[in-house]
């Protein structure tokens, strides 16, 4: 029980962290200290990257690896896309990752999203 705590509050400070990181770049865009137009349309898919750096790092079990490397892997597909490294329109690539992505959290199930049915103390 404890160690379920203790995911739940680093998964608060994570997200804690990227909305303060967020905002904060959002303040000074406003305040005409960069431009956040280019930073956001270009940089946008950081935020898959770490999504799945997340998953990677906070949540255990095979379902999380999987969905740790899918949220990175896509960032860093459309990352390389909106800058300019590979020439892949972003939407004739998100139908295709989206039916992967449902492919995968079919055979793989639902519940092995971030949960290892032997820690959480159910049965197989």
């Amino acid at each position: 029980m404890m160690w379920r705590h203790e995911r739940r509050r680093e998964g608060r400070a994570f997200m804690g962290v990227v909305f303060l990181v967020i905002g904060t770049l959002l303040l000074l865009g406003n305040l005409n200290f960069i431009n956040t137009r280019f930073l956001f349309s270009h940089w946008w898919p950081l935020i898959l990257v770490v999504i799945g750096i997340k998953q990677l790092l906070i949540l255990r079990g095979p379902g999380a690896w999987i969905a740790g490397l899918f949220w990175a892997g896509t960032g860093a597909l459309f990352l390389a896309s909106t800058l300019g490294y590979i020439h892949v329109a972003i939407t004739s690539v998100l139908w295709p990752l989206m039916l992967i992505w449902f492919g995968v959290l079919i055979v793989v199930g639902h519940h092995g999203c971030g949960r290892n049915s032997i820690e959480d103390g159910s049965k197989m």
